[in-house]
């Protein structure tokens, strides 16, 4: 999920101790990691009888940016898409336009509800607007709050969304956190028919703490430098042989809520968050992992499903020290020599369709200096039903793109237990 340039910086304005609001701020920076976008051609059909009804096309959008939260009115529930990329509002039917700061002129205020006229063209107040019209003064400002709850694995859940007028608030996704490690177990979000139409396009921002990980400079422990300066002290040794940063090979920022999974611009901006990622070596994260991510999301398109993913990491992978022990690797460390920001040993995605509670987990060896031995001995969870998957262009035994499997959801929670509670009734395939 990934580009190439980009992006602009956040700054955070902490709201308390329970959450963070993350403010654009109008900055280019070059972003090097985690930096490829591989979106699928998709033919896009055009809607017949557009003018009839308001029809707003999510991927290449008339809309303009910076864009507002395209939500059903009055509530916090964002806008329903199309099996086919489009917001599509009847005629004399209403959508609310909405900001976290103010819209941009010739409008005024948070939000606005706007009746369909046609084609593009709403009505607000007693005034015409043509869709380009209606864009915010910034980005909305996305928020990560503690929901009060703790979470399997972790010591808080967090809502991750948008803070709406009147007390509102509209949520995108859920991350079970655990504070004293400071790693993600894992992120809870939906994928629906639709969403292989997601906006393109969209500039990636520099991630950003979100008040978490007790004032680190994240973004400097995960710089190429710092990672290398880390691990060096943690093996003993000068560990250059494990980094090659022209083949890719360096510790990334890996999306677990990929940024291509979430549909408005606007949602993918909210992924930029450190407590939505993990460390994962680049070769992975743009190899076998996307071909993951990119497989389920045009599964579910082409076959019209609606399916829950939990996406998340599990273990502590290892290199060699200097006297050839295998060490735990992580980003930081605490004042005891304890480690935070673990670099995980796995990433997993468990899907299940909840119409007939079938589901499937893939799974993603993160750590390309592995043997095959190794990995069978110690990073295979459970048996591989992949051979079953036919919708995912994977080389699932290439090691540097990131060893993959799949397996049955109830055997593989066997090994990962930080899972929340739920019912599977079959392999989904």
């Amino acid at each position: 999920m990934r580009s190439s340039v980009l992006l602009a910086s956040s700054v955070l304005l902490l709201l308390g101790c329970s959450q963070a609001r993350i403010v654009p701020v109008e900055q280019e920076l070059s972003w090097q990691e985690d930096a490829i976008e591989l979106p699928q051609e998709l033919e896009q059909p055009e809607i017949e009888g557009r003018a009839a009804g308001c029809s707003i096309k999510i991927r290449s959008t008339e809309m303009k940016n910076p864009q507002p939260l395209l939500l059903k009115p009055g509530t916090t529930e964002f806008y329903p898409f199309s099996a086919s990329g489009y917001v599509d509002v009847a005629n004399d039917k209403t959508i609310e336009f909405s900001c976290t700061s103010s819209l941009a002129s010739p409008l005024s205020g948070k939000s606005v509800t706007a009746k369909c006229v046609g084609g593009t063209t709403f009505r607000i107040g007693d005034k015409n607007h043509d869709l380009s019209t209606i864009s915010c003064s910034s980005w909305p400002a996305f928020v990560g709050r503690k929901s009060g709850a703790r979470c399997n694995g972790g010591t808080t859940l967090i809502n991750v969304g948008f803070e709406l007028s009147g007390s509102r608030f509209a949520k995108q996704y859920d991350v079970c956190f655990n504070e004293d490690q400071e790693v993600t177990r894992y992120v809870y979000h939906t994928l629906d028919s639709g969403s292989n139409y997601y906006a393109t396009g969209v500039d990636r921002i520099n991630f950003a703490t979100g008040g978490y990980f007790a004032g680190k400079n994240v973004d400097k422990l995960y710089t190429q430098a710092e990672q290398k300066k880390t691990i060096d002290q943690a093996l003993g040794m000068d560990s250059s042989r494990y980094f090659d940063s022209p083949k890719n090979v360096f510790l990334a920022r890996g999306h677990m809520g990929a940024k291509a999974d979430f549909m408005f611009a606007p949602e993918q901006r909210a992924t930029f968050l450190f407590i939505n990622a993990a460390p994962q070596w680049q070769t992975f994260n743009a190899g076998n992992w996307a071909r993951v991510e990119d497989g389920v999301r045009g599964w579910v398109t082409k076959n019209k499903k609606y399916v829950e993913c939990w996406t998340g990491v599990w273990g502590v992978t290892t290199l060699p020290n200097k006297d050839g022990r295998q060490t735990d690797l992580y980003l930081a460390y605490d004042k005891n020599g304890n480690g935070l920001i673990p670099v995980p040993k796995i990433y997993f995605r468990v899907v299940i369709e909840p119409s007939t509670r079938k589901g499937i987990v893939f799974v993603g060896v993160n750590n390309p200096h592995l043997s095959l031995a190794e990995i069978k001995r110690d990073y295979v969870l459970c048996n591989d039903v992949s051979d079953r998957v036919n919708y995912i262009n994977w080389k699932k035994t290439d090691i540097n793109a990131g060893y993959s499997y799949a397996c049955e959801v109830a055997e593989f929670r066997k090994k990962v237990t930080h899972l929340p509670e739920f019912s599977v009734s079959g392999l989904l395939v």
